[in-house]
């Protein structure tokens, strides 16, 4: 239950926080005026090409899932940068509910390092469990999708690329970030469409789950340079009357990120059962 919880929760920051090679201070000045509305493929075009090459930024993903009597609620605070190496990061899982616990995670390239909840009794000297990406041990092949997810997935706020034949803008305007200048767009996704472009792992599976529950509304602010500010995606379910909403912030781009890695001396086994 931990390493399937734990796959989730990374894969979601892997998927939603990649990292731009702009500088963010001057999306970050209030005297910047807001960019101008774009057409949906050249919003695309320069979202992508800030996401898509080395730099830094902090993050916050918040998630709410409402499903018949059940309800999650998760926030996930942290920090990442992206090298000629690859993917870097560090982050906080505070599960609000349904029951309440904390994970720490520290991603590198080609490991995950999880501290688990305090209810797993690890030495206070080795709190960390370390999965590799291709491990033969139960623990790594149990994160084996999250490996997946990070080398297919595309770098754009929303996981996949603003693609015309499956997303539509239906509103745009000029609505701040805070104190920071920034154009706000409302998006219409066809999630069925938008799974066709994908290749088949795990980001093409659960697209295609989200297709059948309902539809996806997404909105993005961005500032100065079309840099994303912020985001939010909305799934609602007819036949339960439920909400999915992942809403994610970013912040300090171009800021300098340590990803200190825990020492072998600090890990331990993965624990029974996980």
């Amino acid at each position: 239950m931990i390493a399937r919880i734990a796959v989730a929760a990374v894969a979601l920051l892997a998927l939603s926080a990649c990292s731009s090679s702009v500088d963010g201070s001057a999306a970050s000045d209030p005297a910047v005026a807001p960019p101008a509305q774009a057409a949906l493929p050249d919003l695309s075009k320069a979202v992508t090409a800030k996401l898509s090459g080395p730099g830094s930024a902090k993050f916050t993903v918040d998630s709410t899932t409402e499903l018949l009597a059940a309800k999650s609620v998760t926030s996930v605070t942290g920090a990442f940068r992206r090298d000629d190496q690859g993917l870097w990061m560090t982050a906080t899982l505070t599960v609000k509910s349904p029951d309440a616990s904390t994970m720490s995670f520290v991603l590198t390239p080609t490991a995950v390092y999880v501290r688990l909840p305090a209810d797993q009794k690890l030495p206070p000297d080795k709190p960390w469990v370390r999965a590799t990406d291709g491990g033969s041990d139960a623990f790594s092949q149990q994160f084996a999708p999250l490996f997946a997810s990070l080398k297919q997935s595309t770098l754009t706020p929303f996981a996949v690329p603003l693609d015309a034949s499956s997303t539509s803008v239906t509103g745009s305007d000029v609505q701040p970030v805070g104190v920071v200048p920034a154009r706000h767009y409302v998006l219409k996704t066809d999630l069925t469409a938008m799974a066709k472009t994908l290749p088949d792992g795990p980001l093409k599976d659960t697209t295609l789950l989200e297709a059948k529950l309902g539809a996806m509304v997404d909105e993005l602010w961005v500032g100065n340079g079309n840099l994303p500010l912020r985001s939010e995606s909305k799934l609602d379910v007819p036949a339960t009357t439920g909400t999915l909403t992942v809403s994610r912030t970013y912040s300090a781009w171009g800021q300098p990120v340590d990803v200190p890695v825990p020492p072998d001396s600090q890990l331990s086994p993965p624990p029974a059962g996980s």
